[in-house]
């Protein structure tokens, strides 16, 4: 119950913040970014691939196939089909909720003034809302530490640093962010509470 609590309040947080960032900070802060030094920039862009969700699909299969079929480690197997399963239920939610938003990305505010919903559209220029690269970030972040706890606070640095790369580069707004980071959480505590109804053991104690 207190689990089902915490991610009320999480829901209720994003979705507050989101809703302000939509309203009164989206487009200072992107006109902002525009102006920032392209050595700034250059960072980003090296920092903001870290958010890219195929590697870490990738690699979660070949890790539970090593450990589920060669080296026999059943923990090991249970963890990488966890992390894979949240990376994948998270990014299957945020492609449905991109095609509804249908968000003018903050190009479009540039270009033509354009920043609101269009809603159902999959062009690129169309699916800003929520971030894709936040959310990777910050469903690995949870599940690495669901995992390994004491990693926690490194590893939601990580997944800070990932998204702040996404507006520094103009590609997503804020409230693009805030709501894919908390799509990212919501969806991988949603995968722990399944294996903890099957009584898929993920740690060692």
């Amino acid at each position: 119950m207190k689990k089902i609590w915490i991610a009320a309040y999480i829901f209720v947080f994003c979705s507050i913040m989101t809703v302000v960032s939509y309203l009164y900070w989206d487009i200072t802060l992107m006109k902002y970014c525009q102006t920032l030094s392209p050595a700034i920039k250059n960072i980003a862009d090296i920092i903001t691939r870290l958010g890219i969700s195929i590697w870490y699909i990738v690699t979660s299969v070949i890790l539970f196939l090593f450990f589920r079929y060669i080296y026999k480690n059943i923990l090991n197997a249970s963890r990488s089909l966890f992390v894979f399963l949240s990376l994948s239920l998270a990014g299957i939610f945020i492609d449905i909720l991109k095609w509804i938003g249908g968000r003018y990305r903050p190009i479009e505010l540039f270009n033509h003034g354009c920043s609101g919903f269009t809603y159902f559209k999959t062009s690129y220029e169309l699916t800003s809302f929520p971030s894709g690269h936040a959310q990777t970030a910050f469903t690995l972040a949870t599940a690495l530490t669901i995992l390994f706890p004491r990693w926690g606070i490194p590893l939601f640095v990580f997944a800070g640093t990932v998204s702040i790369s996404r507006i520094i580069l103009t590609s997503h707004y804020l409230s693009d962010v805030i709501a894919g980071a908390g799509v990212g959480i919501l969806c991988t505590m949603a995968v722990k509470y399944f294996f903890n109804r099957k009584q898929i053991k993920l740690t060692g104690n």
